[in-house]
């Protein structure tokens, strides 16, 4: 009896083998053409999608001079670029041409060329977010020009340049676009998307010896839904960062309270929220900013230790800080009519019955909101020094 029991258990495990599947779906790495960055550009009546895909057996490698293009050379990357009349037919030839099955699942950065964005970029969202592989947190980037051109740059601080893209979002932002955050914000109500601006440079004046070429994020791009309506400059784009909170580590520079030059003090925290009020129709927005600083350069002769001093510079702060966002804020209001910092948003959260009543007219609401900056900045530290170096006792100019 006891034998039977064993023959039946005996048995019944040789069944359970038949469920185990094993590895019959597995996919080997040399079967495998990693995509780790990618740019789509629109060229008349087609697309154009460059992908940068790893090459493992290079990285840290050396050999001859190569690169993007479709050769590897010394590079651990190396670009595939197809066109085709719709995106996913870009997939479709560049598989063609590989002897390796396409992988976008490590797809960390999606650059976009500026006529594709102008055109309008709903369906390339559409085929991105329906693939499972897809990742949301893939950082969408504009470019100035083709994109194709920005992703093959040299980029020799990091191993891909598509993987530069991605630090200097993370630089620029505390929590950067990402493809989910810009999907929300096309499909939202009372908030208007944008995405940073990379550029290609070179690293060195022109005609130096072995020049490179590199990345560099210098703007910010405004969208109405899926369209890019413009451009704006660093400048204004830092200011409009900071009041919406996420800047990183942003530094300011203010003219002196006294004497002649600049000081430059940054903002190691900074918290932003919006306060609407609305009063017979008319719609009126404060932003109030919270901000730690430190003085980190002083390039005038203003003293910078006694108390009062101190309170003029946080006075300069509080105004260089006032100015800048107001002027970013009536940029995006007056040029481009568009709603990046998300006021319509607030007052739908803040005052949701009054937003009921106009949110159908919000696009001719919002260029005539009166948006008002409050900076609460403390200044934590100014250094060690007594006086700015250089300057002589009897050239600083104290209140």
């Amino acid at each position: 009896m006891q034998f039977i029991y064993k023959y039946r258990a005996v048995i019944a495990l040789l069944l359970c083998t038949t469920f185990i599947s094993g590895c019959w779906d597995r996919k080997e790495i040399n079967d495998v053409a990693f995509v780790i960055g990618i740019a789509v550009d629109k060229e008349g009546d087609n697309y154009r999608s460059s992908l940068q895909i790893a090459l493992p057996g290079q990285s840290g490698s050396s050999g001859s001079e190569g690169g993007g293009g479709g050769t590897s050379g010394d590079k651990s990357w190396f670009m595939l670029s197809n066109t085709a009349k719709s995106l996913h037919g870009t997939s479709i030839e560049g598989q063609k041409e590989l002897s390796r099955r396409i992988y976008y699942a490590h797809r960390r950065t999606m650059l976009i060329g500026e006529e594709l964005a102008r055109d309008g970029v709903a369906s390339m969202l559409d085929l991105f977010t329906r693939y499972p592989l897809n990742r949301f947190s893939a950082l969408p980037v504009v470019t100035k020009g083709a994109a194709y051109e920005v992703m093959d740059t040299d980029a020799p601080i990091e191993k891909f340049p598509s993987e530069m893209v991605r630090e200097l979002c993370f630089l620029n932002m505390r929590n950067p676009r990402s493809l989910k955050t810009f999907i929300d914000a096309i499909l939202s109500e009372g908030v208007d998307p944008f995405l940073p601006v990379a550029s290609k440079v070179t690293n060195v004046p022109k005609g130096w010896k072995d020049a490179k070429t590199n990345i560099k994020l210098d703007g910010l791009a405004i969208f109405k839904k899926d369209k890019l309506v413009g451009m704006i400059d660093k400048a204004p784009a830092d200011a409009l960062i900071l009041a919406m909170g996420e800047a990183n580590a942003p530094e300011i520079m203010v003219k002196a309270p006294g004497g002649d030059g600049d000081m430059f003090i940054k903002l190691n925290e900074n918290n932003a929220s919006l306060h609407p009020s609305i009063k017979a129709d008319k719609v009126t927005v404060n932003i109030e900013l919270y901000a730690k600083g430190v003085l980190v350069d002083n390039e005038s002769n203003y003293g910078d230790r006694r108390e009062n001093e101190i309170l003029k510079i946080n006075e300069a702060i509080h105004e260089k800080i006032k100015l800048d966002i107001e002027e970013g804020v009536r940029l995006v209001q007056g040029k481009y009519h568009a709603d990046i910092l998300g006021i319509g948003r607030s007052i739908h959260q803040h005052l949701p019955a009054k937003w009921d009543t106009m949110k159908d007219r919000w696009d001719d609401i919002y260029p005539e909101v009166e948006v008002t900056v409050t900076p609460h900045v403390i200044i934590e530290n100014v250094g060690v020094s007594n006086k700015p170096i250089g300057v002589g006792e009897d050239e600083v100019v104290h209140d």
